[in-house]
């Protein structure tokens, strides 16, 4: 129970570091610390101006590894009660931690690197995605709701979608890409304008891909049945949150990428992400009948082979 509440702690700091992030690079604080893992050559430098936006994420991603570990420490001590994701999860989630602040220090190591800042941006989802993910196997109850399985598989694709979405979104930012098209909704007056500019390309991307997570997510909900809980909350947030999503996106270009609007836009793409993940750990494929059959016969078989030998 412990794991479970810690690691939901750990997801909470690990979402106000996402949205730290977003305030750092909106604030273009990025390389307002020149050196790293230090600043200025200091551990506490005078944080003032960008300096405390930067150091600030940097002192902020150091409490969430050493989160981090103690999560990994709950997780092994989960493993001795029985449950064997345990340690593979809690070592995955510090390599995952370690590997992260290592793309942070190469990012100021060498300018801002568009790769290397993407690479930034995707890690940090996987690492939310996984701590969320020890905090749902790690529940006092493991039951997880049958829904059928077209539902769930195109739930888990809306999930990779979404994903994707998020991958692109960074690309829009590391490139320079967020004011290529001032049109709203469409960029030079078409979906995807090949031959553009790559800036204006990528951004037609963007949004495209926004239409299709859109509808996707309210496909997904329409094929999801009658659910309880919590799994009933996100079910209907969903819908709601995507379109908030796609508004958020459409007034961050229409204010110039205003800090509000690029750093809320930033958070509501991660909690689109981070209940999709918790969903699909909420929830589970429904048996097909001749499977369900074929588990009962190996049940039976082993039974009828272990009283043979008795």
């Amino acid at each position: 129970m412990w794991t479970h509440r810690f690691a939901i702690f750990t997801a909470c700091a690990t979402f106000m570091l996402l949205l730290i992030g977003g305030i750092v690079h909106g604030t273009g604080s990025s390389l307002a610390c020149p050196d790293w893992p230090l600043c200025f050559g200091q551990f506490f430098p005078e944080m003032k101006g960008n300096v405390f936006f930067e150091h600030g994420h940097r002192l902020f991603a150091s409490l969430v590894g050493l989160l981090t570990v103690v999560l990994c420490l709950l997780c092994f001590q989960a493993t001795r009660h029985g449950q064997r994701w345990g340690r593979s999860l809690g070592l995955l989630a510090v390599g995952l931690v370690v590997f992260q602040g290592v793309l942070g220090g190469l990012t100021v190591i060498y300018k801002l690197p568009t790769l290397i800042s993407l690479a930034h941006l995707c890690t940090s989802m996987l690492f939310f995605a996984l701590v969320l993910s020890i905090a749902c196997l790690s529940r006092k109850t493991s039951e997880r709701i049958e829904v059928p399985r077209n539902a769930y598989r195109l739930l888990a694709a809306t999930a990779v979608l979404c994903y994707l979405q998020i991958t692109l979104g960074g690309l829009v930012r590391h490139t320079g890409a967020g004011l290529a098209c001032l049109e709203i909704p469409f960029c030079k007056d078409g979906l995807l304008p090949v031959g553009e500019h790559p800036t204006v390309v990528i951004q037609a991307l963007h949004r495209l891909t926004a239409l299709l997570l859109a509808f996707a997510l309210v496909l997904s909900t329409l094929m999801l049945p009658r659910l309880t809980g919590f799994a009933r909350f996100i079910k209907q947030a969903l819908p709601f949150l995507v379109i908030l999503q796609i508004a958020l996106g459409l007034e961050s270009v229409r204010s110039y990428l205003g800090l509000l609007q690029v750093t809320t836009h930033l958070g509501v793409g991660a909690l689109l992400w981070a209940l999709l993940v918790v969903e699909l750990w909420l929830l589970r494929p429904m048996v097909l009948l001749n499977e369900a059959d074929s588990e009962l016969s190996t049940t039976l078989a082993d039974h009828h082979h272990q009283g043979g030998i008795a």
